[in-house]
């Protein structure tokens, strides 16, 4: 690992970090985009020749069909081992705990009397769920999205990934799927699949969502998904997180905190922020050793995210306003609050922008990746200025309702009257007077 150091300063090198982070905002360009809408048209014109035809071209894998069988999605079960499993189960459960705590639910209330408003609550009747896999497998993220699904109320859910080399998908991801409450499973290229979600095809079903992570390609291709009238959530990109730490800190702690995020790819975002530069200084050095530590293709992505075109940094605050600042611009997917009881409770009142907030020393990234059950399906790239997680909240749909009594028509009858004639629409007033006066 190169000794160059990662140490910056704010407000003094504001400029310099906006220039580490100028592509942060720019989740996917214009010619993605345009990449994506040809691959939906290929899709809509051949449908499961063109996804079969687009995942050679761009997976290198030949497949006969898309469909895993159900005796393969048992035998993935079943190849698994008891301690796995029953970590799987285990997660599956504290995932539901979760989702059927933040489920909404129907409502009515009179807000004067005789008016009566409401929300009905109401699954979508079909999702599709994509699980990339390039990096590695992400059985949690499958367990989290078809969960959320399954707890919602939703009928078919329908879960997409890459193949592996054998043609086959990932059985440790098929496994927890299945066991989540997943009905189906197909195999393909990432946005073919996607586009076979939003339009049809001989083997994949339309669906009502499309939800899942991944490279801008993804993110363009459930934007592309969302002009066919499917509920999307937007921004689920390459990881990112942020550490706010103060010199109470564990400075190895940190250390191996901010590699358990930067090390999900090369594209990934990690950072520290501090107002103390001993424990900058200590986390650097620290960080350096255990990158080393690290084998394989993991230690190539840290020393990628950590190197000097990379995304990772320790930055050094002159306050703890101007540190929450920089934290609300960057918008983390994920936050991490490591400090002093007082100071935790100002960070906290000052942090608006943030896919979700870890507060203590004892609430590690991997716990909320695996354990806890809230979502790790998370906006980055600065969405979570606008967007939320993805739990069951999303798998489910509103119809708001009105009830009003004679008496509270009459009530609101002049602003009907007023209203409808100053936008010529004559049959607005009408359809009130009839009730009212006829």
């Amino acid at each position: 690992m190169q000794s160059q150091s990662i140490v910056y300063k704010i407000p003094e090198q504001n400029e310099f970090l906006s220039g580490r982070f100028k592509t942060h905002k720019t989740l996917f360009n214009r010619d993605v985009l345009n990449g994506v809408l040809s691959i939906f048209d290929e899709v809509a014109n051949i449908g499961d020749d063109g996804i079969r035809s687009l995942t050679k071209k761009y997976d290198d894998v030949v497949l006969d069909g898309l469909i895993l069988s159900s005796e393969y999605v048992e035998s993935s079960i079943s190849s698994l081992s008891p301690s796995f499993r029953f970590a799987i189960e285990q997660a599956i459960k504290n995932v539901q705990d979760a989702n059927i705590a933040m489920l909404p639910k129907s409502w009515e209330k009179q807000i004067r009397p005789g008016t009566v408003i409401g929300e009905n609550i109401s699954p979508l009747d079909s999702v599709g769920i994509w699980i990339p896999a390039r990096k590695g497998p992400l059985i949690s993220t499958s367990i989290m999205l078809v969960v959320a699904a399954k707890v919602a109320g939703v009928k078919k859910i329908v879960v997409g990934m890459p193949p592996l080399n054998d043609g086959f998908g990932d059985q440790g991801t098929v496994a927890a799927a299945k066991l989540a409450g997943a009905d189906q499973f197909v195999i393909g290229n990432g946005v073919s699949i996607i586009a076979g979600f939003a339009q049809g095809t001989e083997s994949i079903p339309e669906v009502d969502g499309i939800f899942g992570p991944g490279p801008g390609g993804i993110a363009a291709a459930m934007s592309v998904a969302m002009t066919y009238g499917k509920k999307s959530v937007l921004g689920i990109g390459p990881t990112e997180c942020v550490i706010f730490a103060d010199e109470t800190a564990d400075p190895l702690k940190i250390a191996y905190d901010l590699i358990n995020e930067g090390e999900h790819g090369p594209d990934s975002s990690s950072i520290l922020v501090t107002t103390s530069i001993t424990l900058a200084k200590k986390v650097e050095a620290l960080l350096l050793k255990c990158i080393d530590e690290v084998e394989g293709k993991r230690r190539q992505y840290l020393q990628n995210v950590f190197g000097p075109n990379g995304k990772g940094a320790i930055i050094v605050a002159s306050d703890v306003d101007k540190a929450c600042d920089f934290i609300n611009w960057f918008a983390p997917e994920h936050l991490m609050v490591v400090c002093e009881k007082d100071i935790e409770n100002h960070v906290l009142k000052l942090i608006n922008n943030a896919g979700e907030i870890l507060i203590g020393e004892y609430t590690p990234f991997s716990a909320a990746n695996y354990g806890i059950g809230i979502t790790a399906v998370l906006p980055t790239n600065h969405f979570a200025r606008a967007f939320s997680g993805i739990t069951s909240k999303d798998m489910v749909k509103y119809s708001t309702i009105g009830k009003l009594s004679k008496e509270a028509l009459q009530e609101i009858y002049p602003i009907i009257k007023e209203m409808g004639t100053y936008e010529q629409l004559p049959c607005h007033v009408k359809a009130a007077d009839i009730r009212l006066f006829d």
